[in-house]
């Protein structure tokens, strides 16, 4: 007899003639065939064999068999009636649980799509690879976080330093301008065609012959310091003291004695109503001011021929010694030349009135020394700062407004660096000499064009 496990055995029976009875199907009934093809995922079947490991007849019955199929057949009766399962299509219809035999009639196991294919696991590269997209961004979300840290903290450095700047800036500033006189802006009789612009700021400076703050004297010096922000320039405007101009309420006189007569507002006044130019701030300074003011930033180099040096000894030894309370030989010049003036020096030399062209020559040494001081503080030295906080600012009289004069002083550091332009009024050609009769006698004046004049101050101070 044949050896049923040798390669020489042949099982004729078939998938047509194995039949295994199923317990718990109805009397009667036809038992449950089943294909060769649900066992094709088995190895014990896959050669065309119909193997039955007992060698069991067509009608013997195999226990081991029989529990075999009522654990893993999709006939089994404890799952196929339990409505439960069988009426669950939705995940019996994948497609993905219907091709793979084992599984495709085990309603159980077909509604739990993670155990199909095990697709969760041979379909998910994506942990690796989402760790390393996502630690690039990471990388450089971190780098930007620095970089954003250093900008910011340097930025918040800078704006420290500069509220800090701007804090000692600001009380500095305060502190030199409460030293001032301040004197409340008395009646004026204005010109309300007086030419103005919003990009042009003025002040009048007055520079009295007085001797002390209780002596009024007459306005030696007029300059109308205009800083014109489009053009970037300090135009300084010297109104000559022998203009023969109509004082407001006093008549036809010099303009000198509108000083005398009403103080810096009627000087104000004077020069709107008869060259039309809009004044509103002044600043008196009188001789011990001026001179404290050269000292004050250490002296200014001028160009002294031996004439005016020999015209600044005469004026030394007359007034100016007396007038400081020094000794009338103080001070003396031996000649001309480039010299480094003090305070009595540089104000001598500002008076000098019959060296040149008289009056003229004598407004444009005003200029210089005007000039001169202002580019010696640009340099915002300490020295300078404190001396003329305490030498200098009390005894100044102006009109300004603390308000006012801190927002000018806001501006200094950027004013400083404008250029300079100068103006004398009347100009030349726009003006004669003559004698009139004043104070009981005959007096020279300068008759003045008014019209050239203003046209002459409206294109140098205000151009735009």
């Amino acid at each position: 007899m044949p050896d049923k496990y040798s390669d020489n055995f042949k099982n004729t029976d078939n998938d047509q003639t194995i039949q295994f009875p199923t317990s718990g199907q109805p009397a009667g009934a036809a038992p449950p065939q089943y294909s060769s093809t649900q066992y094709q995922g088995n190895a014990q079947y896959n050669d065309g064999y119909q193997y039955d490991p007992y060698g069991s007849s067509q009608n013997a019955v195999n226990p081991f068999e029989e529990a075999y199929r009522e654990e893993h057949y999709t006939q089994q009766p404890q799952y196929s009636q339990q409505p439960q399962y069988a009426q669950q299509a939705q995940y019996s219809q994948q497609p993905q649980y219907a091709q793979q035999p084992q599984y495709a009639q085990q309603p159980q196991y077909a509604q739990q799509p993670q155990y199909s294919q095990q697709a969760m696991f041979a379909q998910q590269p994506a942990y690796p690879q989402q760790r390393v997209n996502q630690s690039a961004p990471k990388q450089k979300k971190k780098h930007k976080n620095i970089v954003t840290r250093i900008i910011t903290r340097i930025l918040l450095t800078v704006l420290i330093l500069f509220l800090l700047l701007f804090g000692i800036y600001s009380c500095t500033a305060l502190s030199i301008i409460k030293k001032l006189d301040y004197r409340e802006t008395g009646d004026r009789d204005r010109a309300d065609s007086a030419l103005r612009r919003s990009y042009v700021t003025s002040v009048l400076i007055i520079g009295t012959d007085g001797r002390s703050d209780d002596d009024t004297g007459r306005s030696d010096t007029m300059i109308l310091v205009s800083i014109n922000k489009h053009t970037k320039k300090i135009c300084m405007t010297s109104f000559m003291r022998d203009s023969y101009v109509n004082i407001p309420g006093h008549g036809w006189d010099k303009l000198n004695a509108a000083y005398n007569y009403g103080g810096p507002e009627l000087v104000m006044d004077t020069i709107e109503n008869n060259f039309y130019v809009r004044i509103d701030d002044y600043v008196c300074i009188n001789f011990n001011s001026f001179a404290s003011i050269v000292d004050s930033v250490g002296g200014i180099d001028i160009e002294v021929s031996d004439s005016e040096a020999e015209a600044i000894n005469v004026i030394l030894q007359s007034e100016v010694n007396e007038l400081m309370g020094d000794d009338k030989m103080d001070d003396m010049l031996s000649s001309g030349g480039k010299l480094h003036l003090n305070g009595k020096q540089a104000l001598a030399y500002s008076r000098i009135r019959y060296v040149g062209n008289a009056d003229f020559e004598r407004t444009e040494r005003q200029r210089t020394v005007m000039e001169k001081i202002i580019k010696k503080m640009r340099s915002f030295k300490p020295t300078y700062i404190k001396k003329l906080t305490n030498n200098v600012m009390p005894q100044l009289t102006t009109n300004m407004k603390t308000l006012d004069l801190y927002l000018l002083s806001l501006r200094v550091p950027f004013i400083m660096k404008y250029d300079f332009v100068q103006v004398q009024v009347p100009a030349e050609d726009t003006y004669y000499s003559d004698n009139v009769e004043l104070y009981g006698g005959i007096q020279n004046v300068l008759s003045v064009d008014f019209d050239a004049n203003y046209d002459i101050i409206k294109s140098e101070v205000f151009d735009d």
